[in-house]
């Protein structure tokens, strides 16, 4: 996608082989075009991840200021200790992880989205993730109709130093395999310690 394979390319151009570029060295200017949908999330005092800062369609795509909302919070109940998981991957351990997801409003309607996730080092001992969500088609109702969830459809850990160049959109084939592997469930992958399932909502009842 155009949105999350431009910010990756930008952050690893700044990274100059470096396991993550300084918050500081990020230009706004550089990246005006997708500033609205652009998020920074970091630990708050109980090891939570929170929003740091929200673009203003990021916001608008979900009907509320998200700044010092829980990321977590904009997800499936049964999808949460994944993500929280994959999100404190990516602050812990500066991994680049790209997410599939599927939004959906209260009124029924659906839209696909993809999630970036880049690692960012804001001085010694912050540990910070820059992340962009961008919808694969943009419809006519979205910030109109907030968004009430995100289902958790699949996700990647990338690994920057083998495709520097490369686009790392959703569907792009895994790039570490020692990382995200298949497991005996089908339609799985494991994400170290985690199963990650690609696609297919619950039939469950969402909290």
């Amino acid at each position: 996608m155009d949105g999350t394979t431009a910010m990756f390319r930008y952050w690893n151009m700044l990274r100059a082989g470096r396991p993550a570029p300084s918050r500081s060295e990020i230009d706004p200017t550089a990246i005006r075009k997708w500033l609205p949908d652009i998020f920074i999330l970091e630990f708050d005092d109980d090891r939570s991840v929170r929003f740091r800062l929200a673009g203003t369609r990021l916001c608008s795509v979900f009907g509320q200021e998200l700044r010092h909302t829980h990321f977590r919070d904009l997800w499936r109940f049964d999808d949460r200790v994944t993500i929280s998981a994959l999100v404190e991957t990516s602050l812990n351990q500066q991994a680049t992880i790209v997410l599939d997801a599927r939004a959906g409003t209260s009124q029924g309607r659906e839209a696909d989205f993809e999630l970036l996730l880049l690692p960012l080092h804001a001085g010694p001992g912050v540990q910070r993730t820059i992340g962009l969500l961008c919808a694969d088609e943009r419809p006519f109702w979205l910030g109109s109709h907030p968004v009430a969830q995100l289902d958790l459809h699949g996700a990647r850990l990338i690994d920057p130093d083998a495709v520097p160049l490369r686009d790392v959109g959703a569907r792009t084939p895994s790039l570490a395999p020692d990382i995200i592997e298949p497991t005996e469930t089908h339609g799985a992958r494991r994400v170290r310690h985690l199963v990650v399932h690609d696609g297919g909502r619950s039939n469950g009842a969402d909290d």
